[in-house]
């Protein structure tokens, strides 16, 4: 009585996707190829702009320091067959990552995985602001030793967030769910 109980008010306070269970490999798939996030990531001392985007299989994440520093920008491109290559890379170069990107450039690694078929699994949706997340075990994705595990947009797979794996607390490269802005 008390789970069925707390189950309605889940979807009662948090909408019909509160509850949803969602078939990882199968969402990952059906991802748009194209989206544009801006938002806020608040450190210590400043607040930093963060804008995401995907442009087919390419992504990049663009950000600075306080507003008088110089921002940078780092952007991945994944492969038909889920290979991830840093963009953009020289001509004598070796382009191939090593290890997935993690941080904001998390939903290559996720496009990543799908792609080479190691993307299995249910996730949940959870609340994130106005926006519910589907957060992944980064060891399914790839990454070595994990302490946060990043949190995907429902809509757009952008790694908005990431959670701690032994506290559950959203924590490190997140931005802040009311300054989120999609294109």
């Amino acid at each position: 009585m008390v789970k069925g109980l707390a189950l309605t008010l889940a979807l009662s306070v948090g909408g019909a996707n509160a509850a949803e269970t969602v078939d990882l490999a199968r969402w990952a798939a059906g991802l748009p190829t194209h989206w544009a996030v801006h938002g806020v990531k608040t450190e210590p001392t400043y607040e930093e702009a963060v804008d995401l985007s995907r442009n087919g299989d390419f992504f990049a994440v663009t950000g600075g320091a306080p507003g008088w520093a110089a921002r940078s920008s780092e952007s991945v491109l994944v492969s038909s067959g889920g290979a991830l290559l840093r963009r953009p890379c020289g001509a004598a170069e070796d382009c191939a990552l090593a290890r997935p990107p993690s941080g904001f450039l998390a939903a290559a690694a996720l496009i990543s995985a799908q792609r080479r078929g190691a993307l299995a699994g249910v996730g949940i949706a959870q609340p994130f602001g106005a926006r519910y997340v589907l957060c992944i075990d980064a060891l399914m994705l790839g990454f070595d030793r994990p302490i946060l595990d990043p949190c995907f947009d429902r809509w757009t797979g952008a790694a908005i967030a990431h959670r701690h794996r032994l506290n559950g607390h959203f924590d490190g490269p997140t931005l802040e769910a009311n300054s989120l802005r999609f294109e």
